[in-house]
């Protein structure tokens, strides 16, 4: 019946389920506040991914992806809002920057002001680090503001502000996230709690998918519980 063309594919003459796709995953509006009840999350796998059960499918999510995500767009939005919070380092960070990086800084020293960080001139070619965006206190800052940095010395950056602004909040974010952690169910429950409060919050800002999933079908495929 080629009515059903789009849930199943034909090779060799048989018939054979589509490999679980995203799509799926937006029919089910699986991550919304009214499925929220719903879903049994059954544990962690690899320090990385959860396992979900919600309704007929199995889901995997990829925490890094996922947190990344969450970091991600908040940082937009508070950037966007002007309501990015410093937290301060005590003691400061000092760093030693090239010429190259020098320039880099000075020429975008607003915006790495309107996204939280606060510098120093120490003189000569040195920097202090007083302030980072709250969300990444604790995240290596060191490592963060040069990464940061390297990247706008690396080549020729876009000038239009928003894309230069959303390139360094998306490094800020990708330094933040939560990678190879153990987390409790109710971390997990957290973190997918804030996932409902984004528009698109089936892709992390690098495109990857957060969620992929299997449907009953599938596994009893497998299973060759259905031929």
């Amino acid at each position: 019946n080629e009515g059903i063309h789009s849930n199943i594919i034909k090779k060799d003459d048989t018939v054979m389920l589509e490999k679980h796709i995203q799509l799926d995953l937006f029919e089910d509006k699986m991550l919304s506040e009214e499925n929220r009840a719903e879903y049994q999350i059954l544990g962690q796998i690899f320090d990385t991914y959860w396992l979900i059960v919600f309704r007929d499918k199995l889901f995997f999510v990829d925490q890094h992806a996922a947190h990344e995500k969450v970091k991600y767009e908040r940082l937009i939005d508070r950037f966007h809002k002007k309501t990015l919070v410093t937290q301060n380092l005590n003691p400061p960070i000092v760093v030693t920057l090239t010429a190259k990086e020098e320039e880099a800084l000075k020429e975008y020293w607003d915006i790495f002001t309107h996204l939280g960080f606060e510098i120093e001139d120490f003189g000569g070619s040195e920097y202090a680090l007083r302030g980072v965006p709250a969300d990444l206190y604790g995240c290596q800052e060191r490592e963060l503001f040069l990464t940061v940095i390297d990247e706008l010395t690396d080549g020729p950056v876009n000038k239009n502000l928003t894309v230069v602004e959303e390139k360094l909040a998306s490094m800020a974010c990708k330094a933040a996230v939560k990678g190879n952690n153990t987390l409790s169910k109710n971390e997990m429950e957290a973190l997918l709690d804030e996932l409902l409060t984004l528009e698109n919050p089936y892709h992390c800002p690098h495109g990857r998918p957060t969620i992929i999933s299997m449907s009953k079908y599938e596994i009893e495929k497998k299973f060759k519980r259905i031929i």
